[in-house]
């Protein structure tokens, strides 16, 4: 090697050295406090300060403001400890409230969240009020797409204020409602970050709507306690654990399932251990899925498998738990009664006996804004993002085939010349339930993964995710980009993911159909 061109090598390490560095101080900027006197446009910083290092949470300038008039963000600017990079935390349900994520705090990530316009209230949490957007079209545009892109916008330009110098890096993460903002960014906005990741995403609002007031008139129709819940989910276990060939407590993939709930039907009446004839096709059409009088099918069905848990299963979204009505009626009802049928609500409107296909109708023009359902990424590919999708099997809230049937929507529209896989994979997580929970591998870090790609080129082919009891490790799991699926190679134990490799499911898959992902990992 040439001495000019040992050089050129160390000056360049140094320089990727520098920008991996965190910030040791932010002197070529504004103090914290003096940037409440910033001009932005359409923007207000009503508030900041600076807030001690506590735990894992660094000093940094918290700046509280709103763009427009009413989308109120928080902002908080890492004082020392700085990674050069910016983070927007995504918000669930109708949001209504300021997300916020320590984790990426405590990284060193500058980091902002946005309520997307209104203050959510209602008996049981902010997330679950709808209210806000009863004759309010502008309101509902902000939560369904705007929100986030303009409070991206202003946050950056606070950033650069406060530090001197812009991001080098910029990364959306969230599940659920927080999901279908991911994707709204990746499809509407593809400049505003390098790398996105959409947990579970909540992407065809009206779609997914439909299925839940489908779900909540079934069970209306014959009611299914939480211990007839356990019940289908101990039948649907003990029918499809191995068909994956490991009798693991666990299903690889539902698709392989053909759990019929008649096999529990009671032979006369009722009894705790058997299902009414009622009760029955209520659980067949939760697994069927939407459809029209004519038999036309409207939305997907909601995989089998791990149905019960009474905090994160079918009892909290889907059928009840005592405790508080079905999330998935709460969502359908606060959407229809002040997005689709205002002005004002009618108060003698019930989903539980409303006509299903006229209220898809009705839905459709709110999908033009809430909807994140444009599958064709070129723009985003072309801009060089990076994007992780991800979801659990036993998703009792959203049903993971919308999010399979998204990536083979993507892999049709996106521009030829360019492999899917490469800016965009999905990951599917048996026995997890919506955003974590459930008897599977349930937590993963998907950032890590996400920095490793758009940072380091390093494409992610498994995100190994975790399962506690308590505070322990019991169970470790690979998660591998779709559609290979982990399998069991042997031999040393089921619940370490060094046993496991990713491949290609000969049994649900032809080698053709492989979304032009590479050969098997051995």
């Amino acid at each position: 090697m040439t001495h000019r061109a040992l050089l050129l090598r160390v000056s360049l390490a140094l320089v990727a050295a520098l920008a991996l560095a965190p910030l040791s101080a932010h002197a070529a900027g504004v103090p914290c406090a003096a940037l409440t006197s910033v001009a932005i446009a359409d923007t207000t910083i009503t508030s900041a300060t600076i807030v001690a290092a506590l735990g894992t949470a660094p000093e940094h300038c918290l700046v509280i403001g709103h763009v427009d008039t009413e989308i109120n963000f928080e902002l908080r600017l890492p004082t020392t400890t700085w990674n050069g990079k910016f983070y927007h935390a995504g918000g669930g349900g109708f949001v209504g409230s300021i997300p916020s994520s320590p984790g990426a705090l405590a990284r060193g990530y500058a980091v902002i969240g946005t309520d997307t316009g209104h203050v959510g209230d209602g008996p049981f949490a902010p997330a679950l009020d709808g209210s806000w957007a009863l004759n309010n079209l502008v309101r509902q545009v902000n939560f369904g797409h705007r929100a986030v892109h303009v409070v991206t916008v202003a946050g950056k330009k606070i950033l650069h204020a406060f530090y001197g110098q812009t991001e080098r890096l910029a990364y959306f993460e969230g599940c659920s409602n927080g999901g279908r903002q991911a994707m709204q960014e990746a499809e509407r906005y593809p400049t505003d970050f390098d790398g996105i990741i959409a947990g579970a995403p909540a992407l065809d609002w009206v779609g997914t709507m439909t299925g839940f007031v489908w779900n909540e008139q079934a069970v209306n129709a014959a009611s299914l306690p939480v211990a007839k819940v356990a019940l289908l989910a101990g039948a649907v276990l003990a029918e499809c654990d191995a068909k994956d060939g490991l009798m693991d407590g666990l299903i690889s993939d539902p698709r392989r399932c053909r759990f019929d709930p008649k096999t529990l039907q009671c032979p006369a009446g009722d009894a705790p251990t058997c299902l009414t004839a009622g009760q029955v096709e209520a659980a067949r059409r939760i697994y069927h899925g939407a459809t029209s009088s004519s038999g036309r099918q409207l939305y997907f069905g909601w995989p089998q498998g791990h149905e019960d848990g009474a905090a994160t299963g079918w009892p909290f979204w889907i059928t009840g738990n005592g405790a508080i009505p079905p999330l998935q009626f709460l969502f359908a009802d606060g959407y229809l009664r002040y997005f689709v049928f205002p002005s004002p609500p009618n108060p003698s409107f019930d989903l539980l006996t409303s006509d299903l296909e006229s209220d898809v109708r009705a839905m459709r023009p709110t999908g033009k804004f809430l909807n994140a359902t444009n599958a064709d990424l070129s723009d985003f590919r072309a801009a060089g993002g990076k994007l992780i999708m991800w979801h659990g099997w036993a998703d009792a809230a959203l049903t993971a085939f919308r999010s399979i049937a998204y990536l083979q929507e993507a892999a049709e529209k996106t521009k030829r010349g360019h492999r899917l896989g490469e800016f965009f994979r999905l990951f599917l997580a048996p026995g997890m339930h919506h955003c974590g929970g459930g008897p599977g591998p349930n937590t993963l870090d998907a950032l890590s993964a996400l920095e490793s790609w758009v940072e380091h080129g390093i494409a992610p082919e498994q995100i190994v995710a975790t399962h506690r009891t308590g505070t322990v490790v019991d169970r470790t799991r690979p998660l591998c980009a779709y559609p290979k699926e982990a399998t069991y190679k042997g031999p040393g134990s089921m619940d370490d993911a060094s046993s496991f490799v990713c491949r290609v499911p000969r049994d649900l898959f032809d080698r053709h159909d492989r979304f032009d992902d590479d050969e098997d990992d051995d």
